[in-house]
């Protein structure tokens, strides 16, 4: 997962359905696809601009399987997002926000949402409340294996050390 805008990315009102194209890693335009699909009150909609509620993204993320952990409500609920990010949040961990009418993506001191990536600080959102459980997004980090020869080779002596100093 990239933690930037996702594929035809647009200003609007659907902050719910871009955080759910950029941890599922799919384009804004499918992910709209996949939440009238899922959610057929939207469907029905005849102007659905993209507004969903809490509810709607925990079924859309089920449906793309996304892997994701909600937090202690007790822990978060009633602060602002700032103190979240301070506080709360790993910053190792993606995290799906979702503060009174607004949804964004948090990582290591990094905002998401529609305008792109902001730090914390200069965030426009960074005083609002947390009003619903906060989602810690399962995000698989291709890792490489590690070669000690490599490594080595480098000039880093890991395992060199016989206990002279």
């Amino acid at each position: 997962m990239e933690f930037d805008l996702p594929p035809g990315a647009f200003n609007g009102g659907h902050c719910g359905v871009q955080a759910v194209a950029v941890v599922a890693d799919i384009s804004l335009t499918k992910c709209f696809r996949v939440f009238q699909e899922t959610c057929p009150s939207l469907k029905r909609k005849r102007r659905w601009t993209g507004g969903t509620f809490w509810g709607q993204r925990i079924k859309v993320l089920d449906k793309l399987g996304v892997k994701y952990e909600q937090l202690n409500p007790l822990h978060t609920k009633g602060i602002t997002l700032q103190r979240f990010v301070k506080d709360v949040a790993n910053p190792n961990h993606v995290y799906m926000v979702t503060t009174t009418g607004h949804v964004q993506l948090v990582r290591g001191g990094k905002v998401l949402d529609q305008r792109g990536v902001k730090d914390i600080t200069e965030f426009w959102g960074r005083r609002k409340k947390l009003s619903q459980p906060v989602l810690r997004i399962d995000v698989a980090e291709a890792i490489e294996a590690f070669d000690i020869a490599e490594a080595q080779t480098f000039g880093l002596p890991l395992f060199d050390h016989k206990g002279e100093i």
